[in-house]
């Protein structure tokens, strides 16, 4: 009976050697920042994409995993810094406790504050916050508006952008 498996484990050792080695996964220690170079690392190791990045803009992106948080990271093509890095995972919660799927008043007093439309969703420049768990930049609460009370929107994701307009 060994003689009749040592040719089939011939073939197999010798395909697996022959098999291109698949790519690994981007390795991050850390989250980048807006404007800094894009890691070599993810650029090689990831499928990039096209992503929208604003109303009327699009970068190539990739998406990584960086402990236990999923992030969307872009990238301008020419200058390969860093323009937009995006996050909808339910673990990031910011310094002040805001999390994806809270509730947040949109405007004070019946006035509303300025907001800056973001996709199909808008940000409230008055809902940003650090997390320390991220690093020290500034990431913005992206809200979808409440359908049954304007004065509401639920978070459903953090972002950071060059291209986010402050009014």
């Amino acid at each position: 009976m060994l003689r009749s498996l040592l040719p089939a484990l011939t073939v197999l050792s010798t395909c697996a050697f022959l098999l291109p080695a698949v790519p690994a996964r981007a390795q991050l220690a850390s989250l980048p920042q807006i404007g800094s170079a894009i890691p070599p690392a993810l650029v090689a190791a990831q499928k990039t994409k096209p992503c929208r990045t604003s109303n009327d803009h699009a970068d190539p992106c990739a998406d990584v995993q960086i402990g236990d948080v999923r992030y969307t990271i872009a990238w301008d093509e020419q200058s390969k810094a860093v323009t937009y890095l995006f996050t909808d995972d339910r673990h990031v919660i910011t310094d002040n406790g805001l999390a994806v799927g809270n509730d947040l008043r949109v405007g004070d007093g019946g006035k509303f504050d300025p907001t800056v439309p973001y996709m199909k969703n808008f940000i409230d420049l008055k809902w940003k916050d650090t997390s320390t768990r991220l690093g020290t930049s500034t990431w913005y609460a992206v809200l979808h508006k409440d359908d049954y009370d304007r004065h509401f929107g639920a978070v459903v994701g953090f972002v950071q952008s060059r291209y986010i307009v402050q009014q």
